[in-house]
């Protein structure tokens, strides 16, 4: 099943991987997202996120090349970093998967739930920290379902111990 990102989702991860350079705080989960880093090489980081998420018996639905994206856009975007650049990163990419069983839990309790598929989270590294790469996620939409405040804690414990695993 391939799903897409609808342009406020777009939006939205743009945002997130462009605030996304701080250590995981209250802060950033304020602002709906918790980021970890690691020294490494990005690939690395990458392929270990990869596996995290296979091993957890999930399948990667799509992965997003972000960094190439930006490349290819930036002219027509009329954008570019403060430094000139296109990008601020060296590689950023999106990875989405469905861990089905907590969304199937989620949509019972509540079809609204649907506004946290698929489960996205990023690895990339910026330009300006070279072979420091962080690894993150998007914290799921609150509900005032205290079933769909359940699952979402289950995912939000999934997701974590995905980042501190490639991490640590």
């Amino acid at each position: 099943m391939m799903v897409r990102f609808l342009p406020a989702q777009v939006l939205a991860l743009c945002l997130v991987l462009g605030l996304a350079s701080v250590p995981p705080t209250r802060a950033s989960d304020d602002l709906g997202f918790r980021v970890y880093t690691k020294a490494g090489k990005f690939a690395d980081v990458r392929d270990d996120l990869q596996d995290a998420i296979v091993k957890r018996g999930f399948v990667i639905d799509y992965v997003g090349h972000f960094n190439q994206m930006l490349e290819r856009t930036a002219t027509a975007a009329q954008s570019v970093t403060k430094d000139g650049s296109k990008s601020p990163y060296l590689e950023a990419q999106y990875l989405q998967f469905c861990p089905s069983e907590l969304t199937h839990a989620a949509i019972s309790a509540s079809p609204f739930s649907i506004a946290n598929c698929p489960v996205a989270v990023f690895v990339y590294e910026l330009k300006a920290e070279p072979s420091k790469v962080h690894v993150g996620y998007r914290l799921p939409v609150g509900s005032p379902s205290r079933l769909v405040k359940q699952v979402n804690e289950k995912l939000v414990g999934l997701l974590h111990d995905i980042a501190v695993e490639v991490t640590k």
